[in-house]
């Protein structure tokens, strides 16, 4: 029986930019945020954990924020969103 050669699957991981756009259009649709900064972002082995501040908007009011997420590294998906949490370091 001839050996057969088996090459390895590249998984794509999504990088930092790509990360960011999913956390911009998160943050538009649950909180309706443009405007965001991230102040924290680490890549670990499943996951990116990112912290963010925006400020939300109470009629004429604003407000800072915060909130802390993890973003599935292939995918994109929303794994965790807390409001007015932030990841140490």
């Amino acid at each position: 029986m001839p050996l057969q050669v088996v090459t390895p699957v590249r998984v794509r991981k999504l990088n930092f930019e790509e990360i960011k756009k999913r956390v911009g259009e998160h943050l538009k649709n649950v909180f309706g945020v443009e405007e965001f900064k991230i102040t924290f972002a680490k890549q670990e082995e499943e996951v990116w954990r990112v912290n963010v501040e925006f400020k939300e908007r109470d009629g004429a009011i604003e407000m800072p924020s915060t909130a802390q997420l993890s973003v599935d590294i292939r995918t994109g998906e929303i794994k965790e969103l807390r409001k007015g949490y932030s990841w140490g370091f």
